[in-house]
């Protein structure tokens, strides 16, 4: 099982080589950002919205934490290139050869699950690094709170692998661009149903206010209830692992 979980590994070579890359430029990235925040134009710029409107400057340092946000959450991001490895293994073939090794069913499907914890967790150290960098360098985030975020981050996408995965032992790899967007488009279409009309019917003064308080509310529950988060995704792996467990007995060697 160590030998799949290396192959995996060694498929995505290319993209551990990008990581890394993408890794130091965020950091770089995140520190000027915070440090022009502070001493530079960004600096200036906050000062300009308080002398125009009392909600300017609160309506930036939401924008400026989901910037930061988006920018730490990149690294974890990369665990979705697991996907890259199934469509390398039936591109080489390898689905027929996997089946006549010494290995049984639940091994060959933890192995791959297995690297996408790990994957996942080369992420989280990746993220946790502009993290600390980010800390240092600016007054708005503790790294305390920057842990809670990155850690709820990566559990959202645990939880999204965790059905993208098994989706692509239920339907077939060949159909891997369908299902990775499958989870985006539902999370879209509930957005669309619950939330659009009573935002697009509000005054812009109103939906102002409303999208600081939601931020907030958003920021809280990110850090506050990382670890449930965390938790559920380690579930819904779990059940995703099970599931592929299952289907993986009945469709042995057509995946």
């Amino acid at each position: 099982m160590r030998g799949l979980i290396q192959k995996d590994m060694y498929c995505l070579r290319k993209n551990l080589r990008m990581f890394f890359c993408v890794t130091l430029g965020i950091i770089l990235l995140s520190v000027l950002f915070c440090l022009s925040s502070r001493y530079g134009n960004i600096a200036k710029g906050i000062e300009e919205m308080k002398a125009q409107s009392p909600m300017g400057e609160e309506m930036f340092y939401s924008f400026f934490r989901a910037a930061v946000w988006v920018t730490l959450f990149i690294p974890i991001a990369f665990v979705s290139m697991i996907v890259e490895c199934f469509k390398e293994d039936r591109k080489a073939g390898f689905w027929k050869c996997m089946f006549s090794l010494p290995l049984s069913d639940r091994q060959i499907v933890e192995s791959r699950y297995l690297s996408c914890l790990l994957f996942a967790l080369v992420g989280v150290c990746g993220s946790l690094l502009a993290g600390i960098a980010v800390s240092l360098t600016s007054q708005v985030f503790a790294f305390e709170k920057l842990c809670g975020y990155i850690l709820t981050f990566c559990a959202v996408l645990l939880i999204y692998m965790s059905i993208v995965m098994f989706l692509l032992y239920l339907l077939g790899v060949e159909k891997a661009d369908l299902i990775q967007c499958i989870p985006f488009l539902a999370v879209f279409l509930v957005a669309m149903v619950v939330v659009a009309n009573k935002i697009f019917s509000m005054p812009e003064e109103s939906l102002d206010a409303m999208a600081i308080i939601l931020f907030r509310k958003l920021a809280d529950c990110l850090s506050d209830y990382s670890m449930a988060f965390f938790s559920a995704a380690l579930v819904c792996m779990a059940l995703s692992y099970f599931g592929a467990c299952q289907v993986i007995k009945k469709r042995k060697g057509c995946l």
